[in-house]
């Protein structure tokens, strides 16, 4: 995870120049429904996802300081995702844009269940290229709404049923 933070903290500087695009496409391809209560954005970064949202209810967490210090939003957290520092079920969405595929295990996606409320929505996309199909069973504590294809993302909305 070191090297992880490193890339970010490096990338900082440039990162909404590079990937701003990119990121809201998929954010526009993942985003079809209205957005209620309070919300968690995993591995924010320097809060594109905020600035597309503009959405008051906004907490975004992040490993790399350097991205949190360029986010324009208030509500930010140096925090590993496979360790939520939140009590249980208290979000309404949860969202994680091309994090998983950085992490060393599906940890953050228990993580995320623990956090959620019932009947709460977590929309999450990895890169295709390290996608695999054992995440599939990971998702069974979930029911899986939809399954997108977004770009260079795999996309999956979730629900937290019980």
């Amino acid at each position: 995870m070191k090297d992880v933070v490193k890339k970010y903290n490096r990338t900082a500087s440039f990162y909404n120049r590079r990937y701003r695009e990119i990121q809201e496409n998929k954010y526009k391809k993942m985003i079809n429904f209205s957005v209620k209560g309070k919300m968690l954005d995993i591995g924010c970064g320097t809060g594109l996802l905020y600035d597309f949202l503009k959405y008051d209810s906004y907490i975004g967490i992040d490993l790399s300081l350097e991205m949190l210090k360029k986010g324009k939003f208030a509500n930010k957290i140096l925090a590993d995702c496979e360790f939520l520092p939140f009590k249980d079920c208290i979000f309404d969405f949860v969202f994680s844009f091309t994090v998983l595929q950085n992490l060393p295990s599906y940890r953050m996606i228990s993580e995320t269940y623990r956090v959620l409320k019932r009947g709460g929505i977590f929309v999450l996309t990895t890169l295709k290229k390290t996608y695999e199909e054992d995440l599939i069973e990971t998702f069974k504590i979930f029911e899986l709404i939809d399954r997108r294809d977004c770009d260079e993302d795999i996309g999956f909305v979730l629900k937290k049923a019980f």
